[in-house]
């Protein structure tokens, strides 16, 4: 897998025009030029599919409008931030590329492939778009910190590992978006900063992984010996011995362990929860 992370001058612009202005001296140069080629302004409106359908080779058919804003004091002030806040993304994904791929390796047991646009927006905009129909394109430009690297990352992760598995062919959208989250904003997350996230995700699913979450466990080849000390540690709570342990399922892909999920749901998902007995050392 490869990320291009790059600044597209026009997509920028296109956001510049069609968003909320992040500053007064945006919103005086878009009113300039409403003013002055109001037309030739609506006719951009509809031009960010085309942009993204060809970031490297992008020109517009009339570039008027976008000339004016490209020449204004306050583009070239928003451009030279933009540039800078792509240099700090750049940096946050150089120094942690190696372990997210290492820690994505062992969870999902498939070779990551794919090369990525990451376009990066002025943070201000606070977007974040992904175009996986037609093109491999994300859209970022939201305010962040280095400290905040991890949710950075674990959310380009996210976007593009969905985007694998979602092409597994099933109607059983609420596994597939369950075990994506156990992958990515649980597990994957848990490991890079070194604390449980599997209190993370969406409220709805909440139910539905707690109840893979045992077959979770065995899919990463936690021993029996060993759920106990990851149940606590996550809050997912379950009766150890009222599950056979499957050793084939830590051989599977996460593609195969979907499989496994839809084929086996009835069992699954019937499974009542036993009441716990509290642990003396608790």
């Amino acid at each position: 897998m490869k990320f291009d992370i790059i600044v597209n001058k026009y997509l920028l612009m296109w956001h510049l025009l069609f968003q909320s202005s992040i500053s007064q001296d945006i919103h005086d140069a878009k009113q300039k030029i409403w003013t002055s080629k109001r037309n030739k302004y609506i006719d951009l409106k509809n031009e960010k599919d085309v942009i993204l359908r060809d970031l490297d080779n992008y020109i517009p058919d009339d570039d008027e409008v976008f000339d004016i804003l490209e020449n204004s004091s306050a583009y070239k002030k928003i451009k030279q931030e933009t540039n800078r806040y792509r240099l700090m993304l750049l940096e946050i994904w150089d120094k942690n590329k190696k372990l997210y791929f290492r820690e994505l390796g062992k969870i999902l047991k498939y070779d990551l492939k794919g090369d990525y646009k990451i376009c990066i927006l002025h943070p201000s905009l606070g977007v974040a778009e992904v175009d996986f129909v037609d093109n491999k394109v994300i859209t970022i430009g939201k305010k962040l910190s280095i400290k905040e690297k991890d949710d950075f990352l674990t959310y380009l992760m996210y976007k593009i590992i969905k985007n694998d598995v979602l092409n597994v062919d099933t109607k059983e959208i609420y596994i597939l978006n369950s075990v994506i989250e156990l992958a990515i904003t649980n597990e994957l997350y848990t490991r890079v900063t070194g604390d449980s996230k599997y209190s993370l995700g969406k409220k709805e699913l909440r139910g539905i992984k707690e109840k893979i979450y045992p077959y979770w466990l065995m899919y990463l080849g936690i021993s029996k010996d060993n759920m106990e000390k990851h149940m606590l540690r996550d809050n997912i709570l379950f009766n150890i011995n009222a599950y056979n342990y499957i050793n084939e399922l830590s051989c599977m892909s996460i593609f195969d362990f979907i499989n496994y999920i839809i084929d086996n749901k009835k069992e699954i998902f019937s499974k009542k929860k036993e009441k716990l007995e509290l642990i003396e050392e608790l």
